[in-house]
């Protein structure tokens, strides 16, 4: 099954960020998580990470051109879904975000919960800030336990000494749990 990859929030009022260059190419095996290219804005130049293993099958927005924040910019799964797959198509129509797939379960020290039980969700993850960002501190919580989010809106804010940006939520439904409160490092 393919995965989109598509254009997280970047900012409260960013709306749109402008492909500065891919790290991957058409055909390369990438990793949940790995970067796979990177995104200027007026206000931030980040990575976006992939969000699923697999083969990078499309890329839907090429170098220096704009997507919407929610747009689809690459397809990735399994080389035998390619069918007629072009390599960069410019997408000026940028169609509305589909829902995320679970992120792949990433290892961290947990650090004391209040946890009542296991809750089942979608683990969200720090995504990678930039090549040499190894760790972010969780600035500010833009939703507490019990809201209901939907996909790709702004979970956290994260503060590391090159960038700061949005988390957004990987999926839609209710934040069952914190895990790294404000003002420690992740």
């Amino acid at each position: 099954m393919s995965t989109e990859v598509t254009l997280p929030a970047l900012g409260e009022s960013v709306t749109e960020g402008t492909v500065s260059r891919w790290l991957k190419a058409v055909g390369d095996t990438v990793e949940a998580d790995e970067p796979l290219l990177e995104v200027s804005t007026d206000k931030v130049d980040t990575e976006v990470p992939s969000p699923a293993s697999g083969t990078l099958l499309e890329i839907k927005v090429p170098e220096d051109e704009d997507a919407e924040v929610g747009a689809v910019l690459a397809i990735i799964g399994d080389p035998s879904e390619s069918g007629s797959t072009p390599t960069q198509a410019p997408s000026s129509t940028h169609e509305a975000a589909a829902p995320q797939p679970e992120p792949e379960p990433q290892p961290e020290p947990e650090p004391p919960a209040s946890s009542a039980g296991a809750a089942q969700g979608v683990e969200v993850t720090l995504p990678a800030l930039g090549e040499s960002v190894t760790e972010g501190t969780v600035s500010r919580w833009l939703k507490a336990v019990g809201d209901t989010v939907e996909a790709d809106e702004p979970l956290l804010e994260v503060s590391t000494d090159k960038v700061d940006t949005e988390v957004p939520s990987p999926a839609s439904g209710t934040l069952l749990e914190i895990k790294v409160p404000e003002d420690e490092d992740a």
